[in-house]
């Protein structure tokens, strides 16, 4: 696989807080994640909102354990960064109805993810949606949570990430984001590791974060 020119990836992740490197995987490589997940979350039942998701997976087999800290994305995601990321853990999220949708928001804690399609995914089936630079706009969107419904389908700064099987988004954790609900219950699952960066920097990040929506909600109550 010939990766885009870091520099340029590099410019577009600061800017927009995300990027899409189509094709990363193999289709093997996709397989081989897809056989794995299902196995290692058979028989797991969850009765909340967001029982579509499953964390980890590096605690059920050491594939993806190994693929967490070790998988290729690794130093692409270091090289975004600027700093080394910490694992955190890998993650199944999968979508089958109308009822699984996570609302836009933005994580408290700082860092990256990355999200591998496992299947094609696109408005229809509840893709990944994204606020193009709302990183650096984080006490505007301090509000956000995401189990409350919030519609920024109309924002000019919405993209919609479509991707096919073996694609991969790296985005920051402080990027809104969020994804809708399967319109046509075709299957649609995504692979996921989570990662913040060295202590200190967390630890700051977050202290920043809470100071924003703090902040917001002194506005708000005026």
């Amino acid at each position: 696989m010939d990766l885009p020119c870091t520099a340029s990836l590099k410019a577009d992740f600061d800017r927009d807080g995300f990027v899409i490197i189509r094709d990363f995987a193999t289709p093997d490589e996709v397989r081989e994640i897809r056989t794995r997940a299902e196995a290692a979350t058979r028989g797991i039942a969850r009765e909340d909102m967001f029982s579509n998701i499953t964390k980890g997976l590096e605690h059920r087999d050491g594939f993806f354990g190994e693929l967490l800290h070790n998988g290729r994305h690794v130093p692409i995601v270091e090289t975004l960064l600027g700093r080394k990321p910490e694992a955190s853990t890998a993650s199944l999220f999968t979508k089958t109805d109308k009822d699984q949708e996570v609302h836009p928001h933005a994580d408290a804690v700082e860092g990256a993810v990355i999200w591998i399609a496992l299947d094609e995914t696109g408005k229809h089936n509840g893709c990944l949606h994204f606020l193009k630079g709302s990183h650096r706009r984080r006490a505007e969107f301090a509000h956000l949570q995401a189990h409350t419904p919030t519609d920024l389908s109309d924002h000019p700064d919405t993209f919609e990430a479509a991707m096919r099987p073996g694609d991969l988004v790296i985005f920051r954790s402080s990027t809104v984001h969020w994804s809708g609900p399967n319109h046509d219950g075709s299957v649609r699952r995504g692979f996921n590791c989570f990662y913040v960066g060295r202590k200190g920097w967390e630890k700051g990040s977050m202290k920043d974060w809470k100071a924003a929506k703090k902040a917001k909600a002194e506005t708000a109550s005026r």
